[in-house]
């Protein structure tokens, strides 16, 4: 008897145990291609949001947020927040079903605030045309990309890293129908603005120098600490483009309106943007971890302080809309 106890726990522990990671830069690269050729492969049929194949996706993040020892966010015992979808968000408008998750873990440090890091993991499904061929909209760069990146900081942070804050890892649903998961989230209230000291977006973060050698980043005008914890005009051998506002298209919209200062990474909007062109073997894995290793540079120069909201002026909210547009135009 005592042997077969030993023997199950030994059983317990080997299941629940932490992997340990390397986070050697060629091994994080390697992490992130992997996850992005899982979440934006065929089999995963675009990962539409509200569908079976972004619950099996939400599946995979999960797993991996386990492997982290991640924790579900407290005062609720899932990784899933399900919200539903009306209807009318389903382009057949018969959809059976109609219910989404946001993917949610939880890193305790504690810490008085949190940091949420956030990207969405859904896509555009997939279409059949007029001669009844299939397009699956696999969306690597929108955005496996950036629910990789998110993945790739669970690791980090989960190991020890960075301890003077709290973190919700977000993986969000149903983005693309709206911005649906991450509004509910915020409408939700089921974690407390008060104790959020600021949320972190990766939209679209796989394809750095498909054009040039930039990097945009969003919502420096949130907070005017932004301006002092990212001074640098260059990160490796990338520019960045530093932009005080953001328009409302991706899920820091909703932490702005509740006042929450965040700060926005992308590499742009190719050519293949919202196509079934947008696949794995167009992405720069390099530049997915480069983004990611910067963004926990930028996070380990707060010490653990709330930094104040700061409303954008008209002025910096139009030179966005301007430089969006002129994005979508290229």
């Amino acid at each position: 008897m005592r042997i077969l106890f030993i023997f199950l726990l030994l059983g317990w522990l080997q299941l629940n145990a932490q992997i340990t990671y390397s986070f050697e830069n060629a091994d994080r690269t390697a992490r992130i291609l992997n996850d992005i050729t899982v979440l934006a492969h065929d089999s995963l049929m675009g990962r539409e949001g509200g569908s079976e194949w972004e619950y099996r996706a939400g599946n995979y993040i999960i797993a991996e947020y386990k492997k982290c020892g991640l924790i579900p966010v407290p005062g609720t015992s899932d990784f899933r927040q399900p919200f539903v979808i009306d209807r009318e968000y389903f382009d057949n408008g018969d959809s059976v079903i109609t219910v989404s998750n946001n993917i949610l873990g939880y890193i305790e440090n504690n810490a008085p605030y949190t940091i949420i890091i956030g990207g969405h993991y859904d896509h555009l499904g997939y279409k059949y045309t007029d001669d009844s061929l299939l397009h699956i909209y696999n969306g690597a760069d929108d955005n496996a990309s950036g629910a990789a990146s998110v993945m790739e900081m669970a690791r980090y942070l989960s190991s020890g890293n960075m301890t003077k804050y709290n973190y919700i890892l977000a993986c969000w649903g149903s983005e693309e129908k709206g911005l649906l998961g991450s509004n509910f989230f915020c409408s939700s209230h089921l974690y407390p603005f008060d104790k959020v000291a600021f949320y972190v977006n990766f939209d679209m973060v796989g394809r750095m120098g498909w054009q040039t050698d930039q990097l945009d980043i969003y919502g420096l005008g949130s907070s005017l600490v932004w301006g002092t914890v990212v001074s640098e005009e260059n990160y490796g051998k990338y520019k960045l483009k530093k932009l005080e506002a953001a328009v409302d298209a991706s899920d820091h919209t909703c932490f702005n309106q509740n006042r929450i200062p965040f700060i926005y990474f992308t590499s742009g909007l190719p050519p293949v943007y919202h196509t079934p062109k947008d696949e794995t073997v167009l992405i720069n894995p390099e530049g997915v971890e480069l983004i990611v290793t910067y963004t926990e540079e930028i996070i380990g120069r707060f010490g653990g302080e709330k930094p104040s909201y700061r409303q954008v002026t008209k002025k910096e909210q139009n030179k966005v809309y301007w430089y969006f547009f002129s994005q979508m135009l290229n």
